[in-house]
């Protein structure tokens, strides 16, 4: 579904130079950007992007496969259900979203199914019947880097609604682009919080052993 934002009456010119310049500006990354890259082909648009994340790994991947609350990295989503699936391997989730992409407003669904299939390494695949896209597919690989994580993922989706041509093409491509910054920086925000829940508990845990005189010599466990 497209709707459309209305803009003040004089202000377009000011709009679209802001566009403009916006499209320009180098935006902050997540962690250690090595590259970032937003293209489109026959109405499909690519994503590719490859950061090293300040965050152990096992976070990371926690964050990114949280699929009932993947509203912590992006927003947008609105509702999300985990559906039966006749495959114990594959999740198949179900979210809606709801997206302002400078003056227009798209409000989208989305099934898939999601496959880990090697450790670390998670595919996506849209199923176009049930979702607002003729196709669309992911790929995610989380590997550890000492206490850092690299993370590569490459998607496509190519929608069903209508993009209209040249400035809605920039507009979808900018907001690509930032929107995947967005959520890299979530999902490096929102492992850090777990990180220091976790080591705060280990400390507290490891106060109240001292407190109740037990043996500390290991608190591994």
């Amino acid at each position: 579904m497209l709707c459309l934002r209305k803009i003040p009456h004089g202000g377009s010119a000011a709009w679209f130079a802001g566009l403009a310049f916006s499209v320009l500006w180098n935006c902050t990354a997540a962690g250690e950007l090595q590259e970032l890259s937003v293209t489109e082909a026959r109405d499909e648009y690519s994503i590719y992007i490859e950061t090293v994340l300040e965050a152990p790994a096992d976070y990371v991947y926690n964050v990114i496969t949280d699929y009932r609350r993947a509203y912590r990295i992006n927003p947008a989503i609105t509702e999300v259900e985990i559906l039966p699936s006749s495959d114990a391997a594959v999740v198949r989730v179900r979210n809606r979203s709801e997206h302002w992409i400078g003056p227009f407003c798209f409000k989208i669904d989305w099934v898939g199914e999601i496959t880990e299939v090697q450790a670390g390494h998670i595919q996506v695949i849209t199923e176009p019947e049930l979702s607002s896209f003729d196709s669309g597919h992911a790929s995610w690989r989380i590997q550890g880097e000492g206490e850092h994580t690299r993370v590569v993922h490459q998607s496509s989706l190519k929608p069903k609604f209508f993009v209209p041509p040249l400035v809605g093409d920039l507009l979808m491509k900018k907001y690509l682009r930032d929107d995947t910054l967005a959520t890299f920086n979530r999902i490096e925000c929102n492992a850090m919080i777990m990180l220091e829940r976790d080591m705060d508990n280990d400390t507290r845990d490891l106060k109240s052993r001292l407190t109740a005189g037990e043996d500390c010599s290991d608190v591994s466990g």
